[in-house]
């Protein structure tokens, strides 16, 4: 794709002077190669919803409940499809919007094409080594707390609990992170009620970006134990 975007620069021999006509550049190049990574981000998102399910019935297990595994339906597995395609689908406008700029920026500074093809090489190197390592695991980690999430709605859980994965890249360990997410590890709320950030699971895109992004985090069905009395919330267990 990065060999084909410079290609057609070169053969269009201009910096594309107008928006819309940046636009449709760069959006004819992205098209199919963006269309088809949105569908395996989806596909796989499903997947992850559907182990997110498991982990959850498994919890719910090793607390005690007697209970009997069903699968998500085939509707609610293609409405979480369709969810997700979506949310990748804003993504990727976001990284066709990066691309425009990068156009528009060269065309104000009256760069010419080679210039903005090492520029575009940039875009492109960042968009592999990076911004698509992030896309995959924002939304698929996404999807399966969706699917935790989800599962307990179905069984009825009356509490869920905040975990982060509990390394130093917790959002938070960095003094200069804008958000925290050590707090909220052990967090327990009731299942209707946002915890403390706003968001009523880790990756719910209700949140801001910030919180979600590359997120980590998961939550699980909290289960009092016997004599223990949950009376305010956000409650964090001893």
């Amino acid at each position: 794709v990065e060999a084909e975007f410079i290609r057609a620069l070169r053969e269009r021999g201009y910096i594309p002077g107008d928006y819309r006509e940046r636009k449709r550049f760069v959006s004819r190049i992205f098209e199919v190669p963006f269309n088809d990574m949105k569908t395996v981000i989806a596909d796989e998102g499903v997947k992850g919803a559907e182990l997110g399910r498991q982990l959850s019935f498994e919890d719910l297990l090793e607390a005690g409940f007697k209970i009997d595994f069903k699968n998500f339906s085939e509707d609610i597995k293609k409405k979480l499809w369709e969810k997700i395609y979506q949310f990748s689908a804003d993504t990727f406008l976001r990284i066709e919007g990066d691309f425009i700029k990068t156009l528009a920026e060269g065309y104000k500074e009256g760069l010419g094409i080679d210039e903005v093809a090492r520029n575009l090489r940039d875009d492109f190197k960042n968009l592999r080594d990076y911004r698509l390592r992030n896309i995959a695991r924002t939304e698929i980690q996404g999807a399966q707390n969706e699917g935790s999430h989800q599962t307990m709605q179905d069984y009825g859980v009356r509490y869920k609990q905040w975990l982060t994965v509990g390394d130093d890249r917790v959002r938070g360990n960095d003094p200069y992170d804008e958000y925290d997410h050590i707090h909220l590890h052990g967090q327990v709320v009731e299942f209707d009620e946002p915890y403390s950030n706003g968001m009523m699971y880790p990756g719910d895109r209700s949140g801001d970006i910030g919180d979600w992004i590359n997120c980590r985090c998961r939550e699980r069905p909290y289960i009092p134990r016997k004599g223990e009395f949950i009376l305010t919330t956000p409650y964090y267990p001893n």
